[in-house]
């Protein structure tokens, strides 16, 4: 599935903004007072100022080239700090056949880059912010994981590899929801999951608001 639109909150719109222009080098698409938004390949991305009483922050992932991984690794590297998880600044998924990387902006926003090798969108140039192809991963918090999974189901969408009662990959390789339980340790993270406000438009399927 295609994610064409992602609608997130925060509450220092200023300060992500100045992440994503001045640290990453993306062009902002579209900004007002309340948001900003980034064309991340197929997909506008929308930052919305938050007016409740909370710290919003997600998961998402950019897929990259299936052949440009170290390049986007280096591209990375040289604008924010890696995450690392038992010591490692990378990850390569069996199950999935997939390479990632993780980041945080400065509210806490867990990126992902993620080159899936079944896909075949390799790249003749060299890496550069003209490869962040898509969102291909949303987190989705909630209490249920399985309810959340029959509702996405309901929709038309599929289960993506094994699933269980924390954690479920909902869509394809293209496009997918990390439905996860309220409270689980983001994967190369600290942070527990939380439920907040997001809004995504997927093609073929309509918009979904959480929260």
């Amino acid at each position: 599935m295609i994610f064409e639109e992602v609608k997130l909150y925060t509450a220092r719109l200023e300060d992500i903004k100045h992440f994503y222009i001045n640290t990453l080098g993306l062009n902002v698409a579209e900004e007002s007072e309340h948001s900003f938004t980034l064309q991340i390949g197929l997909t506008k991305m929308i930052f919305m100022r938050s007016e409740a009483d909370q710290n919003p922050f997600y998961h998402f992932a950019w897929m990259i080239p299936t052949n440009r991984f170290q390049e986007a690794k280096a591209w990375a590297a040289a604008r924010v700090h890696l995450s690392r998880h038992e010591g490692e600044d990378e990850t390569y998924s069996t199950n999935w056949n997939s390479n990632s990387l993780y980041f945080e902006d400065p509210v806490g926003n867990i990126l992902e880059l993620i080159a899936h090798h079944t896909v075949h969108n390799e790249s003749e140039r060299p890496f550069s912010k003209k490869d962040l192809l898509q969102v291909c991963e949303v987190g989705l918090v909630t209490e249920d994981v399985l309810s959340a999974v029959d509702e996405l189901e309901q929709m038309g969408l599929k289960r993506w590899r094994a699933i269980s009662d924390t954690f479920a990959p909902i869509g394809d390789v293209n496009g997918l929801f990390i439905v996860v339980k309220k409270e689980r340790t983001w994967f190369f993270s600290e942070q527990k999951a939380n439920i907040y406000p997001l809004e995504v438009s997927i093609r073929d399927v309509g918009r979904l608001r959480i929260g």
